[in-house]
């Protein structure tokens, strides 16, 4: 018996060592390739790329080719309107004397030589009379008298007339001077332009001397927009843009101007670089201080146009979808701006030729599974 089971002992040994040495001395299948020519390892699954289960309904998903459109390139800029510095006159006194009579105040609308004021002066009553003088004697000698006293009284009753004109009398005041033939006690301050009363300075029975301010009219059919510039848009700024904006105070309505000066230094305190606009304003429906905001258009560059249903955000940054072959999509990022309330402009990652997801894009981000 005993001899039996070393038998068996025996056998299961060498057979146990002969499976041993089998395993050791296997060799791996061969692969065969051309000198010099590496392996390929296997490729990763394409994380971008979606193929819907099978119980997906194709019918929720639409595509669309994008349209290229030229786009302008814009500045958002926010601003004040204000006067137009070059559009303000001053109402000034030409000669001393104390205000009588005030026909218009502040707010108020003139036309150009309208009277403003009446100025009570003994300096203009005398350069009246002193018209009137010298009228009369040129009318004496006008006959039987020598040619060159003729021409004496012509040359003094012309600087008569004109001194009358640099104390302020206009035209039609020294025809009425002599026309009636007697001096008038008021010299009447007319409006040097047509605009708004925007100050005034001196009230009835107050004394002005010559040069004092009366009244500053300003002339709104152009006004002045200011705003401020960004370092990164400073490259892209120059004289002509055009800008168009809109105000709150008139709902609906679009204005705009183009820029007529850019600032040669930086806002010490903003680090912005201030711009400024001429604004037509032939309606008189904007105002001073009114505050604007709008688009400066600095060039014109290529896009794509997709409806804004066929973007979708995911940690700040906008995917579409495009068709690749059958039912397959691939999400790709792109960059681009809302162009309005239905389209997306894309400046960056599309191509013409791709065909876009323009209906269920969301609905294929979330079967994929992707944040």
């Amino acid at each position: 018996m005993k001899s039996l089971l070393s038998i068996l002992l025996l056998v299961l040994l060498a057979l146990a060592a002969g499976y041993y040495a089998g395993q050791r001395g296997a060799a791996p299948a061969a692969v065969t390739t051309a000198p010099g020519v590496a392996v390929a390892a296997p490729k990763a699954a394409d994380a971008d790329l979606v193929s819907p289960a099978q119980d997906f309904n194709p019918d929720f998903v639409k595509t669309a080719l994008p349209v290229p459109q030229t786009l302008p390139d814009t500045i958002a800029v926010t601003g004040k309107l204000a006067l137009d510095r070059q559009q303000l006159r001053i109402a000034a006194a030409r000669v001393a004397g104390r205000l009588g009579r005030i026909y218009v105040f502040e707010g108020q609308s003139v036309k150009a030589g309208q009277p403003l004021a009446q100025i009570y002066s003994p300096d203009y009553i005398s350069a009246e009379n002193e018209f009137l003088l010298a009228r009369r004697f040129r009318d004496t000698l006008q006959s039987g008298s020598d040619a060159a006293l003729r021409d004496d009284a012509e040359q003094t009753f012309r600087a008569a007339s004109n001194r009358l004109k640099v104390l302020g009398a206009s035209d039609e005041d020294i025809a009425g001077l002599g026309r009636s033939g007697q001096a008038d006690q008021y010299l009447l301050v007319r409006a040097p332009i047509s605009g708004v009363v925007i100050q005034r300075n001196v009230d009835a029975g107050g004394y002005l001397n010559i040069g004092d301010s009366l009244m500053t009219v300003a002339d709104t059919a152009t006004l002045w927009l200011y705003f401020n510039s960004y370092d990164g848009d400073y490259a892209a700024l120059k004289l002509g843009e055009e800008l168009e904006f809109e105000t709150s105070s008139l709902p609906g309505r679009s204005f705009s101007g183009h820029v007529s000066f850019i600032a040669p230094s930086i806002d010490p305190a903003t680090h912005t670089l201030p711009v400024r606009c001429d604004i037509p304003n032939p309606g008189m429906l904007l105002r001073p201080e009114m505050f604007v905001s709008g688009k400066l258009k600095t060039g014109e560059r290529a896009a794509l146009l997709v409806p804004r249903g066929a973007v979708f955000r995911v940690r700040e940054q906008d995917y579409v979808f495009v068709q690749q072959d059958g039912r397959q999509y691939r999400r790709i990022p792109v960059r681009g701006h809302i162009l309005d309330e239905t389209q997306y402009a894309v400046a960056e990652g599309l191509d013409a030729a791709m065909p876009v997801v323009i209906e269920g894009a969301v609905l294929l981000n979330q079967s994929s599974g992707k944040d």
